[in-house]
């Protein structure tokens, strides 16, 4: 009993001496990390509407039917795929947009600037491949 008492006031004492935001975002041991630095050589969709959107990380279907149904996760509005807590992927392959809107679809040019690449309706896309090393995607849902 004397020895566990003396255990739980070092581990308290080293708790405290930590700094705030460690403790605050700390990662139970064996779990992904929650925080992810966003790197600039990677492929991303980016949530620039104003709703949740659904993407796709790796496109199993057949023609335009993904076949995992309408997407695997949720983005949050202003979050990438390759960032966003609680996703860090390498690439996203597809999105869904909501039934009752559209989307403006935006793409980087070979310089990094963002252009005008489509309007889309409701319903699952897959991001088209232009055969370069990353490819980022801005998805932009409004009511139509």
């Amino acid at each position: 009993m004397k020895y566990g008492k003396r255990s739980m006031v070092l581990v308290l004492g080293v708790a405290a001496t930590l700094p705030l935001s460690v403790t605050a975002n700390a990662a139970p041991a064996g779990s992904p990390s929650n925080a992810r630095a966003c790197s600039p050589g990677t492929s991303y969709i980016s949530n620039q509407g104003d709703i949740g959107l659904g993407v796709m990380f790796d496109w199993r279907g057949y023609g335009k039917i993904y076949a995992e149904g309408y997407y695997d996760r949720v983005l949050p509005v202003g979050q990438r795929t390759d960032c966003a807590s609680g996703f860090g992927w390498p690439y996203a392959d597809g999105y869904y947009v909501a039934s009752g809107y559209c989307a403006e679809i935006r793409t980087t040019d070979s310089s990094g600037r963002w252009k005008y690449y489509s309007t889309v309706t409701a319903g699952q896309s897959w991001r088209p491949d232009l055969g370069r090393s990353y490819e980022r995607w801005e998805v932009n849902q409004f009511r139509c």
